[in-house]
């Protein structure tokens, strides 16, 4: 045999070896769910189910929707050599250490090493009639066996699928990071507008709803304010909902999230809509305006689209870090769909540019509805003016810059998705449909950030009294007498033990402090949760969640009282002004600084790539 077939016959083996061991841990798939596919195999495998192992075990794993694969594999574990040499006669050991049965009168061993089909009711006959207790002490012995070896390889089985999958996404991410850089110069390249010093905004056809009286039922919530079971609750009863289309798992049991059938099924929704008319273009691009009502309160935002190249050259600027996982789910929804199926929520420093498309609102909107559940009130009206449309985009050329308030993950990948195309088409001049993303410019002036506080799920070794003494150490603490907000900046409200205390950061904090570390949850960080509780990293740690401002203190006091925590921080919100200040420093706010209410609906106003 020659050296060259020799290497060849070795990579088949590999390849084989590789894609068996991507079948019995794939990635993309549940670790749970591949784990108790590799567990139930196991079981069925070692107990004596007379050579059918293999169907019993695509017919369970088929009832419980589980991967077959992982389970049928891992079933092999007991073979003839394994299941007469081991198996069968430890379990029949242990079961007779534990039933002690009168003493067997025949060769059990030869009885069961001889089993099928054919002998099975004499086998079993002989054995009830002669040696019941025997009977029972093997079957009570493999039962405990197969148990065991079924919640060990359970164990190894998730291991090896959490492992395989954290370095899965940390391959991905790494590839992702590395292209970034080259993005950015195609882009800039594609574009011709260098670092731009101003804002640049256009006008587009959006794919909306036919019907107006349809847009409360089709627009839905951001796909990233609920999980899984919520976005399908949400979807319920609403055939042509959005949520059909930014969270197209919801159709899709069993199929992890990041699956390619997801991001398909996803395109093949919208195209769905589009075809019933559920769903148009229009005949020409405009400008549109979107008003938001919440408890009263009115903001009106100015829906366009931005030129990728804005966001790379800092034009738009950032003030949060973006996860790459998150970041390339967006890109691959984007380029599956052909769409930014949700906009990004900008705002700016208004120099007069309100004034000249608020008159729109005098006129008659072409949606206005109240979301249910919520009770926000969401208008649109359409700017079709050409004349008008060409006043308003030069006025926001006056613009230096403008600021991501929300949806990071989402302007990230509308950039990412327009350097993607752009360099695809070697004839890119820059103006196409692609170079561009679909956001919503909101004056600064009426947004209002609302407090993102922090819920604790123990005390880091400590006792509670402990804990508070260990923060008046920081701390002004005083008790309040009813549950209510931090009324100013450097203070939190601690709710502990049932009763809420007032915190306030002591001044020799409080001095030389840049934009960030000025910023109470930076404080709260900084002085109480790394020292006290332990928690260097509130990304990463499990023993820290965040509860919207939406959710009142009520969800706080909840969440306690029910155990389930065991301390909270009320957080006092960071301003319009502290947000701007920080993206023009070019710093990055802690993790969960900011929450905006009311959210932007999806689906509403949808911009497409061609």
């Amino acid at each position: 045999m020659s050296v060259f077939k020799k290497e060849n016959e070795e990579s088949r083996f590999t390849r084989i070896r590789r894609v068996y061991f991507h079948r019995m841990f794939p990635v993309r798939q549940n670790a749970f769910r591949v784990a108790f596919s590799v567990a139930l195999g196991v079981f069925i495998g070692i107990m004596p189910t007379l050579g059918i192992a293999i169907i019993l075990t695509v017919a369970v794993c088929a009832a419980l929707r589980l991967p077959k694969i992982p389970g049928v594999v891992a079933s092999f574990i007991a073979n003839p050599l394994t299941q007469f040499g081991f198996f069968y006669p430890v379990s029949y050991m242990l079961g007779r250490h534990l039933l002690n049965p009168p003493r067997i009168r025949f060769d059990f061993l030869h009885e069961m090493q001889g089993l099928s089909f054919r002998n099975f009711t004499d086998v079993i006959s002989n054995l009830w009639h002669n040696a019941p207790g025997h009977l029972l002490a093997f079957l009570l012995g493999i039962t405990i066996i197969s148990l065991v070896f079924a919640f060990v390889f359970f164990w190894i089985g998730y291991f090896v699928v959490t492992f395989r999958k954290k370095n899965y996404i940390e391959k991905k991410n790494t590839f992702i990071r590395n292209l970034v850089s080259e993005d950015r110069d195609v882009l800039k390249q594609a574009s011709n507008k260098g670092n731009s010093s101003m804002l640049h905004i256009y006008p587009f056809c959006a794919l909306r709803p036919a019907r107006p009286t349809e847009a409360a039922s089709i627009s839905a919530l951001p796909y990233d304010v609920m999980n899984r079971e919520e976005a399908v609750k949400m979807a319920e009863g609403h055939p042509h909902s959005y949520l059909r289309v930014t969270r197209a798992e919801l159709e899709l049991p069993g199929v992890d999230a990041y699956d390619p059938k997801v991001y398909a099924h996803a395109r093949a929704n919208l195209d769905r809509m589009i075809a019933e008319g559920v769903i148009a273009h229009d005949k020409k691009k405009c400008l549109y305006v979107y008003r938001q009502t919440m408890n009263g309160r009115e903001q009106y935002g100015l829906v366009c689209c931005v030129p990728a190249a804005d966001y790379f050259n800092e034009t738009i600027k950032k003030h949060e870090l973006t996860r790459a996982d998150k970041e390339e789910d967006r890109l691959r929804h984007i380029i599956a769909t052909n769409a930014n199926t949700g906009p990004v929520f900008l705002t700016y420093r208004d120099q007069g540019q309100f004034d000249l498309f608020s008159g729109i609102t005098k006129q008659s909107p072409v949606y206005d509805f109240v979301s249910a559940g919520d009770g926000f009130g969401h208008t649109v009206w359409i700017i079709d003016d050409d004349a008008e449309i060409e006043s308003i985009c030069r006025s926001f050329e006056e613009v230096p810059v403008c600021y991501i308030a929300d949806g990071h993950h989402r302007s990230a990948a509308g950039a990412r998705a327009a350097s993607y195309r752009a360099a695809q088409n070697p004839h890119n001049r820059g103006d196409e449909e692609y170079n561009r993303f679909l956001a919503i410019l909101f004056p600064s002036t009426q947004l209002k950030i609302m407090d993102y506080n922090r819920v604790l799920k123990d005390f880091n070794g400590l006792s509670a009294e402990t804990v508070l003494e260990q923060i008046k150490e920081v701390c002004h603490v005083e008790p309040i007498a009813r549950m209510e907000h931090p009324k100013s900046a450097n203070q939190v409200n601690l709710y502990l033990g049932g009763v809420w205390y007032s915190c306030r950061f002591m001044d020799k904090f409080l001095k030389h402090l840049g934009p960030v570390e000025s910023l109470d949850v930076s404080l709260l960080q900084r002085l109480v949760l790394a020292p006290i509780f332990g928690i260097d990293d509130p990304r990463t740690s499990s023993r820290i969640d965040f509860v919207g401002g939406i959710r009142g203190l009520q969800g706080l006091v909840d969440r306690v009282d029910s155990g389930e925590c065991v301390c909270a921080f009320a957080m006092f919100p960071p301003t319009m002004d502290q947000l701007m200040a920080i993206s023009d420093a070019g710093e990055i706010m802690p993790p969960k600084s900011t929450w905006f209410e009311p959210k932007l609906r999806d689906g509403l106003l949808v911009h497409t790539l061609d």
